[in-house]
């Protein structure tokens, strides 16, 4: 899938956070949403139909864990791939992320080439 056809949810509740990965998803010509906490990700998933979803696991109302324990179980939602990107880097949180269907785990603070490199090859895999 090229970057001018793929759609990306940028889910965190950091605005910072957000606004930054948003914007260097679009300079490479994804088209991206962005929502701020795990409530507004799962109400946007319908509407946007996002390719990939980037998502934060500490946040208000539905953590990362609760976002994709309810897209996993959803058959209209389960294939899309999501890439987690947190503070959270313990073992532990990494490998409950991956066993819980995440695509892949990227922490904070990450770097932007390879970020953008993952995401290339997610959508290349998955799409």
């Amino acid at each position: 899938m090229t970057s001018d056809s793929a759609t990306i949810l940028v889910v965190d509740d950091d605005a910072v956070t957000r606004r930054f990965v948003g914007g260097l998803l679009s300079s490479r010509g994804y088209r991206v949403h962005e929502a701020p906490d795990g409530g507004a990700a799962l109400s946007a998933v319908g509407a946007v139909q996002p390719h990939l979803i980037l998502l934060d696991l500490v946040m208000p109302e539905k953590d990362g864990y609760e976002v994709i324990a309810s897209l996993k179980g959803d058959p209209a939602t389960r294939r899309i791939p999501v890439l987690i990107l947190s503070m959270r880097s313990r073992e532990e949180d990494i490998v409950k992320g991956l066993e819980m269907g995440a695509e892949d785990y990227m922490t904070k603070p990450f770097n932007t080439r390879e970020l953008l490199a993952r995401v290339r090859k997610i959508l290349a895999r998955r799409w």
